[in-house]
């Protein structure tokens, strides 16, 4: 039985951004419970999803950014039955629908420019029915405070964002957690963010 994704999502507020597979350790060592990996290949994502596991935190491969493993049926297969990370992180509609059948968490992803892309969003988030939506920018809160009135999947803010006051301003707008690039910032007190 899979968790509860909010539950997940939602037992810190800072999600570390991992771009390098270098820096894989450090994430798991800082405060973070959830790391989205953005980087990767067929042969480092196994481990790093092994050493995530070790220090009990969930981890997500975006897999657009992932290398050597297929967008399709197969890819996602080899993912979920050899690799097992918490889920998956994607822009593609197609590909959510392929891993919630494989049992493993969709999160997709969207840039959310202008009036027109939050409105395709909204329908895409209909038809694709993922378990939570990660936006981009994150530096939104009107947009975020909005997209939370109109969906009921958990909200991550990514991009753009370089403060402890940012990170807040985010949560208390309606995101359950904001994805981080800078590693300085995965250790940040957030105990009272929301």
């Amino acid at each position: 039985m899979m968790k509860d994704i909010k539950g997940i999502l939602g037992k810190w507020p800072v999600i570390a951004a991992v771009r390098d597979v270098n820096r894989i350790r450090e994430a798991v060592e800082s405060r973070v419970q959830t790391i989205f990996l953005m980087t990767g290949d067929i042969f480092s994502i196994e481990e790093c999803v092994e050493l995530t596991r070790l220090h009990k935190k969930s981890i997500f491969l975006h897999l657009d950014l992932i290398k050597g493993v297929a967008n399709d049926k197969e890819g996602i297969q080899y993912l979920a039955r050899r690799v097992k990370p918490d889920g998956v992180v994607t822009t593609k509609s197609q590909i959510v629908r392929a891993v919630k059948k494989e049992g493993l968490y969709a999160i997709q992803h969207f840039f959310l420019i202008d009036t027109q892309a939050f409105q395709t969003g909204i329908r895409n988030i209909q038809e694709s029915d993922p378990h939570a939506i990660e936006v981009m920018p994150g530096l939104m809160p009107r947009v975020i405070r909005d997209l939370a009135a109109v969906v009921s999947v958990p909200i991550v803010a990514g991009g753009m964002i370089k403060s402890p006051e940012e990170i807040q301003e985010a949560v208390r707008s309606g995101a359950t957690a904001v994805v981080i690039g800078e590693p300085s910032l995965w250790d940040i007190d957030a105990t009272n963010f929301r």
